[in-house]
């Protein structure tokens, strides 16, 4: 499966990152999501997202959840 380029959040809460992290599972179920914690301050989180590449078809189907902001 192709993925689009890595998505980084730097300085995050653990609970903004838990936050994200469901939100990117819910808008892409197929998305990879990982927390990290920051090595000079523990209590930071690093949010790394690979979101899955979709073909325009699927994104334009009346099912999809994520992306309706494309829509012109």
């Amino acid at each position: 499966m192709r993925y689009r380029p890595p998505i980084i959040q730097v300085g995050l809460t653990r609970s903004e990152a838990e936050e994200t992290r469901a939100r990117y599972l819910r808008i892409n179920p197929g998305a990879q999501v990982t927390i990290d914690s920051q090595p000079d301050n523990p209590q930071l989180k690093t949010l790394i997202a690979l979101l899955p590449w979709r073909h325009i078809n699927a994104v334009k189907e009346p099912g999809f959840v994520g992306y309706r902001g494309w829509r012109a």
